[in-house]
Order: C-alpha cells, then sequence, then structure tokens
C-alpha cells in the first residue's frame, strides 16, 4: 500500500472510531436522563407565572391565572391570583344542559386529567422517561420514546436538542377513566438558565364531550 492509500484508511479508521464515539455519547441515556433531572431541579429556584385556559367542545369555559413553583419534591405548587368563567350552562354536542351533578363529574374529571399529566413533567418521571427510552437521532434531534413511564400503557416522546441535550417537546398518551388523554408540551429556555415548559396542551374526552386544557408559562423569576 502506498503512502497516499495509507493516510486516507487511516483518516478514514479515525473518522468511522470519532463519529461511534460521538453517537456513544450522544445516545448515553443514563447521562441525558441525570442532565434532564438536573435541568428540573434548576427549575425549583424560579417561580413563574401561568395560565390555564379550558375548553369545551371548541368553545372557552374558564380561564384561571397562578403563580407556579416547584416544591422540593418535584410537584406544582399554584397560588391563584386570578380568572373568569364563562357565564351560561354546560351543554352537551347534542345541546341538553348539563346537570349539577354532571357538572360536578366533568369539572372532577378535568382536574384528574390535569394532575396525572403534570405528572410527566415532575423530575423524576423526566429522568425515567429518558432513562428508559428507545433513542434515535435525526439531523439535530434526538427522538426519545419510552412506554410505563407514569401508567402502565402509557407512551412518552421526547425530542431533545442534539447538542444541548435539552428538551424541545414531549408528547405523552394515556388514558384516564379508561378515556385517551393526550399531552403535548413545547419548551422554552431561559437566558443563563434551564429550559422550561412553554406552553401544554391536554386533550381528552369525557361523555362524548372534548376536553381542551391549554397552558401557558411566562415570566419566570428566581
Amino acid at each position: 500500500m502506498n503512502r497516499v492509500k495509507y493516510l486516507v484508511a487511516v483518516a478514514a479508521v479515525v473518522i468511522i472510531a470519532g463519529t461511534e464515539s460521538l453517537a456513544q455519547e450522544q445516545l448515553d441515556l443514563q447521562r441525558m436522563a441525570a442532565r434532564m433531572k438536573q435541568n428540573q431541579k434548576d427549575l425549583q429556584q424560579y417561580t413563574w407565572e401561568s395560565q390555564v385556559q379550558y375548553e369545551v367542545n371548541g368553545v372557552q369555559r374558564r380561564i384561571d391565572r397562578f403563580r407556579v413553583r416547584y416544591d422540593g419534591n418535584g410537584s406544582l405548587e399554584r397560588t391563584q391570583t386570578g380568572g373568569e368563567s364563562v357565564k351560561g350552562k354546560l351543554r352537551r354536542p347534542n345541546g341538553k344542559k348539563l346537570s349539577k351533578k354532571e357538572r360536578e363529574a366533568a369539572h372532577a374529571f378535568a382536574m384528574e386529567v390535569k394532575g396525572q399529566l403534570d405528572a410527566y413533567l415532575n423530575p423524576l418521571f423526566a429522568a425515567r422517561a429518558v432513562s428508559t427510552a428507545v433513542a434515535t437521532v435525526e439531523e439535530d434531534t434526538i427522538h426519545l420514546q419510552s412506554h410505563d413511564v407514569v401508567n402502565t400503557g402509557d407512551t412518552v416522546k421526547i425530542d431533545l436538542a442534539l447538542g444541548s441535550k435539552l428538551p424541545k417537546t414531549l408528547k405523552a398518551t394515556t388514558t384516564v377513566g379508561g378515556s385517551p388523554v393526550e399531552l403535548d408540551v413545547s419548551f422554552g429556555a431561559l437566558e443563563y438558565g434551564p429550559s422550561h415548559p412553554a406552553q401544554s396542551i391536554t386533550t381528552a374526552e369525557w361523555e362524548g364531550m372534548k376536553l381542551t386544557i391549554i397552558t401557558e408559562n411566562s415570566n419566570y423569576s428566581r
């Protein structure tokens, strides 16, 4: 083998080895899970404003505003600062009004949905979703998919930025009370600080009525 061919062969081996090493580093799930957990823990130093909008069959029914923070266990603490609700009876698609008992059941279902879906942003479960995932890389994004993270039978998909390993989006599908529920989260990032859920959209169905919960977070401060 002449010198030129030898150098080309050596270069090819170095490139291949370097690519494999980079891929291994990029797909080190335990390391990514630790970074995810640390990011979520860093958020515990912040408080922020959150607006939660409830829609039934595409019609806005209520808006609540909160001041929010994480407690030491990674659970959300909310202090309500305002809100308003739409007057008028809640109706089924056929126009029939819901009774007081049915309205209470619908409200209880909405709160159960929101409570269960909040768990997917808990540091413990966020790290578990990453560490147990199947990972693939496409251009500048790491795609993760895991199952049975919070509830048996659920599926969690997380997209991470390839460079920073910080989350870009999260999608969770599960069931609550036998009804299918989906959570879609888009993340933002604080300057010189952690990434955070900027917006989440939760969709579910209750006795033929479509429930949508839109949460928008802003004004993070330490």
